[in-house]
């Protein structure tokens, strides 16, 4: 199970566990750049990921610490001006949007709960906002939340799952205006990592089905126009980590065989899904914005690093090359993905 859900799991008994309290005060130093290593072509734009905690930018051919940014699943704004992140802290989380730089410019969610830390209240009263991902065509952001409906009692409370909510308003002197998406919540099954097509008008979600175990993950597909939900990927050892191409065209995705994971394609017009790469310890794809390119996070000695392939159509399908490594970072937190802008 990925280290969110741990977190999250962990909120559910906070009164009972001693941790430290408090967040990390923005350091002061300025950003260090550093060289990567690298291989093969030369993709082009800046990769938003996270390493040594703090959300970093590749940009082709060095990696820069944003310092100022403690944070994780950072994604770009189309104008690559902003970038939304997560915002870690005991028990709770938000979602911030800042400047390319790593100025705070608005806060999207208030999860902090008013009563003392580890107390039965304070667990109650916190929520988690994770996953957020930029529609491609405006100020709309689609994450998650336990916030559900906002009942009162607490042990319901607990109950309720991760499911989608969507923010407009990002730009401008408009209040933002964020609620969650009630077909979704008809899937009644934890969701995660929200995928925008390229006209904003469809999402694609990991669903949990079966919580027991984390290999039964499915992807799912939301119309935003008419609620429709429909399954997408249905795989025995589970699929996830869907990210939509910039043509709409196809679904990137990780599909688990057995010890195995690779990146798989789903094309949307309900043709079958087939194996793109065969590396066997693949998470977090995502495409080039001229969708020439696919990257991941691949692992390898207990550590990730990122590599990408060039795709080609070949008799409708996509044909991966032989995978490269793009470049390397200490301590990246591959479950806050990448985001690929220009």
């Amino acid at each position: 199970m990925k280290r969110r859900y741990a977190i999250w799991l962990v909120a559910l008994s906070i009164w009972m566990i001693a941790v430290g309290c408090g967040t990390i005060d923005p350091q002061l130093a300025s950003p260090e750049s550093n060289e990567p290593s690298q291989t093969g072509a030369s993709p082009t734009g800046r990769i938003l990921f996270v390493s040594d905690h703090h959300v970093s930018v590749w940009d082709g051919s060095t990696r820069t610490l944003i310092d100022d940014v403690d944070g994780a699943s950072p994604t770009w704004a189309p104008a690559g001006d902003r970038f939304a992140y997560v915002e870690m802290h005991d028990g709770f989380s938000d979602i911030i949007i800042a400047s390319a730089d790593g100025k705070t410019l608005k806060r999207i969610t208030t999860n902090e709960p008013e009563a003392p830390l580890f107390s039965l209240e304070y667990a109650c009263e916190a929520y988690w906002a994770l996953d957020p991902t930029w529609s491609p065509v405006g100020e709309q952001l689609i994450w998650i939340s336990d916030r559900g409906t906002g009942t009162s009692d607490c042990e319901s409370r607990f109950s309720d799952p991760m499911t989608l909510w969507y923010s407009e308003n990002l730009d401008g002197d408009q209040a933002i205006f964020s609620y969650f998406l009630p077909a979704a919540a008809n899937v009644d099954a934890p969701q995660e990592n929200p995928t925008f097509s390229n006209d904003g008008k469809k999402v694609a979600f990991t669903a949990r089905i079966g919580v027991e175990s984390p290999r039964n993950t499915e992807i799912w597909t939301l119309n935003l126009d008419t609620a429709d939900v429909n399954e997408l990927v249905i795989a025995p050892d589970g699929a996830f980590d869907a990210v939509w191409s910039p043509n709409s065209n196809n679904i990137a995705y990780v599909q688990r065989t057995g010890t195995a994971s690779d990146v798989w394609i789903a094309p949307t017009d309900g043709g079958s899904a087939y194996q793109l790469t065969h590396v066997g310890s693949v998470v977090s794809p995502a495409w080039s914005p001229d969708g020439q390119m696919i990257a991941f996070f691949r692992e390898r000695d207990s550590s990730f690093e990122a590599w990408y392939v060039e795709v080609n159509e070949e008799g409708g399908k996509l044909v991966a090359s032989e995978p490269q490594k793009l470049f390397d970072a200490s301590n990246i937190d591959a479950a806050s993905g990448m985001s690929w802008g220009r």
